[in-house]
């Protein structure tokens, strides 16, 4: 009987690896083989040593190169290397599942791989490949290869990777306005097809690999195949098979949830397993989730449940938010608080309400002030005057914001120093801020992340603090809630009545929806004409279409917005027709394809339609700006007798991320130097001012930090690295101490020799350096960091874990 099932395109995933969507092919090459790559070009390292599921691997090259080329540690960095352009297509990106019958082996898979490549003749073409065979996880049976092509070819000499082999990319040509792909015996799909069925029949299988049959029989694997495809393949490979991997991990979902948000319910962590099939195995990971020692149940003031959680880390990360603030806030030293009441009382077009809102602003005896509104209350116009104000009587000013949008605003308003929280956070080495008065604009976008690093750096600056923004707009990407914390500790002044609205019923209904109050809103707007009803969709479209081509506002001042995509399309055109019978369209219509759905784009280029593009440009760029607001920056400074070779700075001391635990994990921060140094111990803090101040007092070691003590145990030392914690000195702080502790008692377990270095009580290693000199901090570190390098032996028994216990250094009672 023959046996057959339909194979294409479900059986074979071809993609590029691209550098402008963040590839980098030492990284996925390091994944694909299981194994450990640096990218010389970032400093980078890559460790994937942990899985275990790949079985077999090998790196494929012409023999007229040279064999240092078959690691790929040497391969991937010359891919890096040659490919200067930032949107360079680094490697091919090719996974082929593979037969999972029980009569083949391993070796039968190796040798039907090598067959696959063989006859696409990659090697033949001059080009590398790397081939890594992953078997599959407990349960399943979704044996596949990885295969990593090389975009470049190597060149003759065999000394490294040339020209770009383009003439091996598939060719692709148009046919009534569409992109085809040239159907071609050397498709991948269709050798490995070719190769399968021909091994089948040399070992004498019943099985073959073709067109679907018209009888039905063994298949080798469609619905399995199709399941890996849905579940790994048709997204980003790593990210998705590293989240069925470890989706039951408890501390993988915690820390899935919590980015996003402080708190969480029940129904949170149900949602993030709900891909998990077992419905025993999905309840008990929910309990395992809310029973972990990480988690904090919160209750209301009556000691009743809230039935919402938070974790020990947000939580710490919130309070030393706010300890931060409290320094802050102790911060002021107007000199010219009457000039400035007097220029307020002077003022003219401006109301009683934004006259107060500025006195609380500018006369505020607090460091952190906080001025919060609804929209349309007038709080741009507040914070402009409030910059002039201050500009005029000598104070310097700097506005941030967490969108360029909203940046832009700021400078319309009078703002001569603007910057988006993630670029004053990187550029603020650059930039002279200090005893500066910093205004943030939508500080309710702020997420907690950027809040810790803004504070810290307000407070090293001595600057004073105004917030301003609303809690009920947009909230932050990841996980917020700071500004509404920090407008009940501190205090704010409410902007209440809405200006932006002329009318009365206008103004009215604006609160209402500002206050969640919907229906009182939609009630108004009803009342008023301002929302219609109809009994079907179709009256309600033609009735809008109608309504649209009387109204009196320009094109580019009306919108319409819909949920479906098929009443987007409806609309359109009847709109589009409208405009064409008026004049207002003219030219050739085109019409494109997108996903074989037809839509029609006219080349028309008037002023109206100009600013409708750029109207909607503005607000994609807005999404994209808030969706990086949370990433956290870290510069530092280079050594002194490297200030004048600023090129050779950047490419040789950087600040890279270093991630671990797959996609999930916190990410550290490592400075790296191509050369050796002069210790061979790795420092380890979770605060990166610490770093900065050993390196400016001429500590040469490896360093690394994290921007949270609990992620300090994530680190994944190599065997026998030796590990010194640069740790605070907090007596009181019993959390902190057995946080160390438990870092400690991880790494050791690692394989790393580890031991901790405290600084002197009441100062922390940056007060030292400011206090007493360089000499003061080598004197209390290079006695500590020899004491390691003399250390021979890896201690993984609790007696290692008990001589480096911080809580004797400390005087902590445990």
């Amino acid at each position: 009987m023959r046996i057959g099932i339909e194979i294409a395109i479900q059986f074979t995933r071809v993609e590029f690896l691209s550098r402008s969507t963040g590839g980098d092919s030492c990284r996925k090459a390091a994944y694909n083989a299981r194994t450990i790559v640096k990218n010389k070009q970032t400093g980078i390292r890559y460790n994937f040593s942990r899985k275990k599921d790949n079985v077999y691997h090998t790196v494929l090259i012409p023999d007229y190169v040279k064999q240092e080329f078959k690691n790929i540690q040497t391969l991937m960095n010359e891919v890096e290397r040659t490919a200067k352009d930032p949107n360079s297509q680094l490697l091919k990106d090719i996974v082929i599942a593979l037969p999972d019958e029980k009569e083949l082996n391993l070796e039968h898979r190796i040798e039907l791989t090598h067959r696959i490549v063989d006859a696409m003749e990659w090697v033949q073409n001059g080009l590398g490949v790397q081939i890594d065979i992953h078997k599959p996880q407990i349960g399943d049976k979704n044996w596949h290869a990885h295969i990593l092509l090389t975009m470049r070819r190597f060149r003759k000499d065999g000394t490294g990777l040339g020209d770009r082999a383009v003439d091996l990319n598939p060719k692709i040509i148009t046919v009534n306005g569409k992109k085809v792909v040239i159907k071609d015996s050397k498709m991948i799909h269709e050798i490995a097809k070719e190769e399968t069925n021909a091994y089948f029949a040399e070992l004498g299988l019943p099985y073959r690999v073709d067109e679907t049959s018209k009888v039905p029989g063994k298949h080798i694997g469609p619905r399995r195949i199709r399941n890996f495809i849905n579940e790994v393949l048709n997204e980003n490979e790593l990210r998705k098979e590293a989240h069925l991997k470890i989706i039951n991990d408890a501390d993988v979902i915690t820390d899935s949830i919590t980015h996003y948000k402080s708190i969480f319910t029940k129904q949170d962590v149900e949602k993030a397993v709900k891909d998990i099939p077992d419905p025993t195995a999905r309840e008990q990971l929910v309990q395992q989730v809310l029973s972990s020692n990480r988690i904090l149940e919160l209750y209301h003031d009556d000691g009743e449940s809230s039935k919402y959680f938070t974790t020990i880390e947000v939580r710490n990360e919130e309070t030393r938010i706010i300890r931060i603030a409290n320094k802050i806030n102790d911060q002021v030293y107007y000199n010219n608080i009457y000039n400035l009441k007097s220029d307020i009382e002077g003022l003219a077009n401006v109301s009683e309400e934004q006259k107060q809102a500025l006195r609380h602003i500018l006369l505020s005896t607090s460091g952190v002030r906080v001025l919060r509104g609804r929209a349309g209350t007038g709080k741009s116009y507040v914070l402009a005057k409030a910059h002039k104000l201050a500009t005029n009587r000598g104070q310097k000013v700097i506005g941030i914001a967490p969108t360029h949008k909203a940046v832009s605003e700021l400078r319309s308003k009078g703002y001569t120093e603007v910057y988006t929280v993630k670029g004053f956070l990187y550029n603020r080495k650059k930039i002279f801020m200090q005893d500066s008065l910093i205004v943030v604009d939508e500080a309710g976008m702020v997420g907690t992340k950027a809040y810790a690093e803004l504070f810290r750096v307000v407070r090293n600056n001595n600057c004073q603090l105004i917030l301003a923004g609303d809690e009920k707009q947009l909230a932050s990407i990841e996980r917020g809630g700071m500004f509404e914390m920090l407008s009940n500790i501190f205090g704010s002044h409410v902007l209440v009545n809405i200006r932006r609205q002329s009318e009365n019923w206008s103004r009215e209904a604006a609160m209402e929806f500002a206050e969640s109050n919907i229906l009182s809103g939609i009630t108004l707007l009803r009342q008023n004409n301002c929302v219609r009803f109809d009994n079907t969709l179709q009256d309600s479209m033609s009735k809008l279409i109608y309504n649209w081509s009387l109204s009196k506002f320009k094109p580019h001042e009306k919108l319409v917005i819909t949920v479906r995509n098929k009443d987007v399309d409806i609309l359109n055109s009847s709109i589009r027709s409208l405009l064409k019978a008026n004049g207002t369209l003219k030219g050739t219509e085109y019409r494109r394809s997108i996903l074989e759905k037809e839509r029609t784009k006219t080349t028309v280029f008037s002023k109206v339609f100009s600013k409708v593009e750029n109207w909607f440009k503005s607000i994609i760029n807005d999404i994209n700006d808030r969706s990086h607001v949370n990433e956290e920056y870290y510069h530092f400074t280079v050594k002194p007798e490297q200030e004048a070779k600023v090129e050779k700075v950047q490419q040789e001391n950087s600040i890279k991320q270093y991630p671990f635990k797959d996609i999930s994990t916190p990410l550290f921060m490592q400075i790296k130097e191509q050369r050796q140094y002069d210790y061979d111990v790795t420092i380890l803090s979770a605060e990166g001012k610490t770093i900065s101040s050993f390196q400016e007092a001429g500590i040469d070691s490896r360093m690394v930090y994290s921007s949270n003590v609990n992620n300090l145990k994530y680190y994944q030392p190599f065997q026998g690295e030796k590990i010194l914690i640069a740790a605070n000195n907090d007596k009181q702080n019993k959390e902190y101490v057995s946080t160390i502790n438990e870092a400690v008692k991880v790494l050791t377990s690692k394989g790393a020799i580890t031991s901790i270095v405290i600084h002197s009580e009441g100062e922390d290693f940056n007060d030292m350096l400011k206090n007493k000199g360089a000499v003061a901090v080598k004197e209390l570190m290079i006695p500590e960091i020899m004491k390691l390098i003399n250390t021979q032996n890896v201690k993984t028994e609790s007696e290692q874990v008990v001589k480096t216990n911080i809580a004797p250094k400390i005087g902590v009672r445990r």
